[in-house]
């Protein structure tokens, strides 16, 4: 066998779902570098390297959509939770949350107050500004490869300060141009979360303006709406349209699903969004498999206690004065104020504890025992909202859940927060458990390719990715598509999955039977290139 004719890696005997929604069939992927080289009968070609397929299936590399490991991958860079689901490629900057591009007072600032969110570690140093240099840190040094989204509240923060105003003016003018230089060094999106700090500050016109130059770039605006999972949630999706169509760019809606409050009535809700797709609007959503959600306990926080950013916020929970003024806010919130702690570093006794009886332990309210914690913890705190324990209703949610993924353009994420002792078992479990939802409720795996991997890669112009074709990246994930399954759950959620032997990341094989290997073979992907 002659040097140059012999592949890095062949697969043998693999069932094919491309992602292409293509009928699946059977046979050898041949890969050399990064790439796939050849898809056919390679009986006469040796691999330095070959996995037996038998019995399993070969699906595109999972693209998550959504997920906040901003700063947890430049800690553990090997993104264990991931890479043993499937997910080869990270889309992060969600929300509006995250870290570039920041001068470094801003980048400081930001990063204490996003704590609980995306976590905290003294040994990160933070030592990048703009979306280049923060893509850098992760180019061959991370297990996943990572794509980024320019962050509306750190332009925000940068055009104008921790303020709880709309942009204008001058203010304007400069977010207007760090969106711009964002998307030349290689962001794919803008994001927003409408329904946290500084995000919350901006109104519509706002949003339209910095729109504008989604449009100029062709990249969506990705928008977690101004509210969600309550019982009417019209109004924010309207503006979402709005707002895009005004802009003319195209549309992502962040993590859209039914709740509690709302299941069954998933046709009902996606009907003002099929109207705009109807008319000419590009429209996209994504959205994951579970009965609640999670976050920072940040957002229970009246507007005017968080504005100035984090000293500011913990000056005013210091304050005696101000506490009652900040307890009748959180009680006005939309946002209530029940869940579950995932993470703290001072209180550890209470993670995995109800708010309601962390509370009662403390002899106060929810609201004020809420507001003690965020001081002692320096906003480092995390929670999930208590999943819905009626069983109709999660039989109902996982019906809506895959039947929204039967809709050509929708796509998977986690939402991951894979920070602290009990976080959302969503970080660990989201692609196998719908995989495993899909199996049961009869969608095929090739819809379910093209959802987790071929419609990301499209929406976020990954170029090269997404399927499985020769000339594109060697992103694999190898899975028994009988046996796999989510086994994360709310009280042991760092469960790893069932079924999914192997991932190939960039041609280097990440999970080998069902264990992750090490390497760190990801790629910062840049718009486009």
């Amino acid at each position: 066998m002659k040097e140059n004719t012999m592949l890095d890696l062949i697969i043998r005997n693999v069932k094919i779902y491309d992602g292409k929604e293509s009928a699946p069939y059977v046979a050898d992927i041949g890969i050399r570098g990064e790439r796939i080289r050849e898809i056919g009968r390679l009986d006469e070609t040796e691999g330095r390297d070959e996995i037996d397929g038998r019995g399993l299936c070969a699906m595109p590399g999972f693209i998550d959509t959504h997920c906040h490991s901003d700063m947890t991958l430049l800690y553990d860079r090997q993104h264990a939770n991931g890479l043993a689901q499937g997910i080869t490629t990270e889309v992060l900057g969600q929300d509006g949350l995250s870290y570039a591009p920041l001068s470094p007072d801003n980048l400081k600032m930001y990063a204490k107050y996003l704590r609980g969110l995306n976590g905290w570690f003294e040994d990160v140093p933070l030592d990048f500004g703009s979306v280049s240099e923060y893509l850098s840190r992760f180019d061959k040094k991370a297990g996943p490869n990572v794509a980024y989204q320019v962050p509306h509240g750190t332009v925000r923060l940068e055009a104008m300060g921790f303020h709880d105003r709309p942009l204008s003016g001058y203010a304007l003018d400069k977010a207007k141009d760090l969106m711009r230089r964002a998307f030349e060094e290689g962001a794919v999106a803008f994001s927003t979360g409408l329904s946290y700090y500084p995000c919350s500050y901006a109104d519509t016109k706002e949003m339209i303006e910095l729109c504008r130059v989604c449009a100029e770039y062709d990249v969506p605006y990705v928008t977690h709406t101004r509210t969600v999972f309550r019982e009417e949630p019209f109004d924010a999706t309207l503006e979402a349209i709005e707002i895009a169509k005004e802009a003319g760019c195209r549309l992502h809606f962040s993590h859209f699903r039914t709740g509690p409050d709302n299941c069954g009535r998933a046709e009902e809700l996606m009907a003002p969004i099929e109207k705009a797709i109807a008319e000419g609007m590009r429209i996209t959503l994504e959205t994951y498999p579970y009965y609640s959600g999670s976050g920072y306990a940040v957002i229970f926080l009246p507007p005017w206690a968080v504005e100035g950013g984090y000293e500011a916020t913990l000056e005013r929970l210091k304050n005696p004065a101000l506490r009652e003024k900040i307890c009748e806010g959180m009680r006005k919130n939309t946002i209530p104020t029940t869940g579950t702690f995932t993470h703290l570093r001072e209180n550890e006794e209470y993670v995995g504890m109800d708010f309601a009886e962390v509370a009662r332990l403390r002899g106060t309210s929810n609201e004020n025992m809420i507001c003690d914690i965020l001081l002692e913890e320096e906003l480092d705190v995390g929670y999930y909202s208590n999943p819905v324990e009626d069983e109709e209703k999660r039989a109902q949610m996982d019906r809506d859940f895959v039947w929204l993924l039967t809709r050509p353009y929708y796509m998977v994420c986690t939402d991951s927060i894979p920070y602290g002792l009990k976080p959302h078992p969503r970080s660990f479990g989201t692609f196998p458990r719908f995989l495993r939802l899909s199996r049961e409720q009869g969608v095929s795996f090739g819809t379910m390719a093209n959802r987790m991997a071929a419609n990301p890669a499209a929406v976020f112009g990954l170029k090269d990715r997404g399927v499985i074709e020769q000339g594109y990246y060697a992103d694999l994930v190898l899975l028994d598509e009988k046996k796999v399954t989510d086994t994360a759950t709310y009280r042991d959620p760092r469960r790893a999955p069932e079924g999914i032997a192997h991932v190939i990341v960039n041609g280097r094989i990440a999970v080998y039977k069902e264990k992750v290997t090490g390497l760190f073979a990801g790629r910062a992907i840049k718009r486009g290139v």
